[in-house]
């Protein structure tokens, strides 16, 4: 299986040397195809889009202009 090297903070490395009853590795594979599946989900949908990335903002900023009036009113 191939391997790969990711830059973690002191803190986090602190607390997992702490529990090496833990497999952290599991708990990052499980992690990572957690996010890959929702990423190939999105990959599988949005493949049939015909959405221009001009109609994807206008969207995104019609969306957050709906918003933003909604709770400057509340």
């Amino acid at each position: 299986m191939p391997k790969f090297a990711v830059e973690i903070p002191i803190d986090l490395k602190e607390i997992m040397s702490k529990h090496s009853e833990i497999n952290w590795n599991k708990i990052i594979s499980d992690t990572l195809w957690s996010y890959a599946k929702k990423i190939k989900l999105l990959d599988t949908i949005t493949s049939k889009s015909r959405l221009t990335e001009q109609d994807i903002n206008a969207i995104d900023h019609a969306i957050k202009a709906n918003l933003l009036n909604k709770y400057q009113k509340a």
